[in-house]
């Protein structure tokens, strides 16, 4: 860290070039952490990382020098074509960093593995885990480093492999080999970060090292742009794109079609259009794990809550991300998840699907498990617990709806849209309880405030 942080203060002209362009690879199995998290935890400072969204066999590695992936999802199994290509970028003289646990069934990542001549096992590794030998395997790699391991699957390994890491029975859980001009790292999941936030760089002092001093054996142009990839396919759909990749053009049309089945919804019970300029892409993402929203582009997972087998999940999750589109460019306070997620509720009520109605007595029942009656709990509160905050905006959108409906959420976004300036820097929870009572024509400080909500008419920036 200190010398990193060295590193960061020499003048530009002084720093050494850098010698790593690495690619995190998304398109087998998209993650956030893989998206950005990978490299804050074990690169930044010593590569330029970029992302491949789009089919890996289409990916440019001729100025690539280490490869990051996962074992990948079976709904997006590795193609030949992909396996090929991974195989002649190592040839090449590529260095492959393949984190990966066996399963029942396998993931597709053991059809990769075994090209290097390695075997996924389902096997559990027994803790605790230890280094393989006690001469160092890495340059860099600090002589009292220790291992932090979460567990994970063993694997098979031939003679061409030298085991790193090794679990309590001595099987292998980290081993690298040369194949061709390049090396493969092939490692248990359970060795390396997980989290989103990236605050979780488990065995960064050993694992930079190892990833660094093995990409550095093929050579790249630092003065070549080092690009990623994006999803290669798209498609016009009026005043929306539809962007996939092989892998998840499978799931595309039917995914666009709630999509276009789910907004007239959304436009009825806004009683608004979307904000201007916003989703004008729809990305078809390869994961089960949810999706995202930038506002002009809205992302879905392909097969999210066991799609298309199951079809209300599939219904709330564009409607919770394309109603992220419909608050832009003001985000709510505290409830912008919350109020999201209830349109797709309300959109699924519509639509006669009963779980929704279970699904919104679900998170009304579990916010009461804190606060009985909603009128107790800040909301606000930096502690305040998840399902309070979600139960008690749900029943506030409820109980406003009972109060001043039908159609009170159209009326607020409407007066939204027509009270709050474009240049408002932020909007918050007095502002959101100004525009409230104006859309209803009434005072709804008082009644926010029997909800435990802290608000008062005088801090709002949008006047009485």
């Amino acid at each position: 860290m200190i010398a990193a942080l060295l590193l960061a203060l020499l003048p530009l002209q002084e720093r050494p070039p850098v010698r790593v362009h690495a690619v995190s690879d998304i398109s087998q199995e998209f993650s956030f952490y893989m998206d950005g998290r990978f490299h804050t935890q074990y690169l930044k400072g010593h590569a330029r990382t970029v992302q491949n969204w789009g089919s890996l066999h289409r990916f440019d590695f001729s100025n690539t020098n280490l490869l990051v992936l996962v074992e990948g999802d079976p709904h997006v199994p590795y193609s030949q074509a992909s396996l090929d290509h991974v195989v002649q970028y190592v040839e090449a003289g590529g260095t492959l960093l393949l984190m990966a646990d066996g399963g029942d069934p396998m993931p597709p990542g053991a059809e990769l593995a075994a090209r290097f001549g390695a075997r996924l096992d389902a096997q559990r590794a027994a803790a605790p885990a230890r280094f393989a030998s006690s001469e160092r395997f890495a340059a860099g790699q600090p002589a009292d480093a220790g291992i932090e391991y979460r567990g994970g699957r063993v694997f098979e390994i031939g003679l061409a492999w030298t085991p790193l890491v090794v679990d309590a029975k001595s099987e292998p859980i980290l081993a690298r080999r040369s194949f061709g001009k390049g090396i493969v790292i092939l490692g248990s999941r359970g060795l390396f970060g997980h989290q989103p936030d990236a605050k979780d760089p488990i065995n960064a002092a050993w694992v930079t090292p190892l990833l660094v001093e093995s990409a550095v054996t093929k050579p790249i142009d630092p003065k070549r742009a080092h690009e990623g990839a994006f999803a290669e396919h798209k498609r016009e759909l009026g005043p929306l794109t539809l962007e996939y990749t092989d892998g998840t053009q499978p799931y595309a049309d039917s995914i666009v079609r709630e999509y276009e089945l789910v907004r007239p919804h959304l436009v009825a019970l806004t009683g608004v259009e979307p904000a201007p300029g916003m989703i004008k892409n729809f990305l078809i993402l390869p994961t089960g794990g949810g999706g995202f929203s930038s506002g002009e582009r809205i992302a879905i997972a392909a097969w999210w809550g066991d799609y298309p087998k199951q079809r209300y999940p599939m219904v709330e999750l564009i409607s919770h991300e394309a109603g992220h589109s419909w608050v832009l460019p003001h985000p709510e306070p505290l409830w912008n998840e919350p109020i999201a997620t209830y349109l797709g509720i309300l959109v699924g009520q519509r639509l006669e699907m009963p779980e929704a109605r279970q699904e919104l007595e679900r998170q009304l029942a579990a916010g009461r498990r804190h606060d009985p009656d909603f009128t107790k709990l800040n909301p606000l509160a930096e502690d305040a617990p998840r399902d309070l905050v979600w139960g008690k905006s749900y029943f506030v959108f409820e109980e406003l709806e009972r109060r001043h409906g039908p159609g009170v959420l159209a009326k607020y976004f409407r007066t939204k849209r027509a009270l709050v300036p474009k240049e408002l820097r932020e909007y918050t929870m007095d502002d959101c309880v100004a525009v409230w009572s104006k859309a209803c024509e009434t005072d709804l400080y008082p009644f926010f405030r029997s909800l435990a909500f802290p608000v008062e008419a005088g801090k709002s920036k949008l006047g009485p």
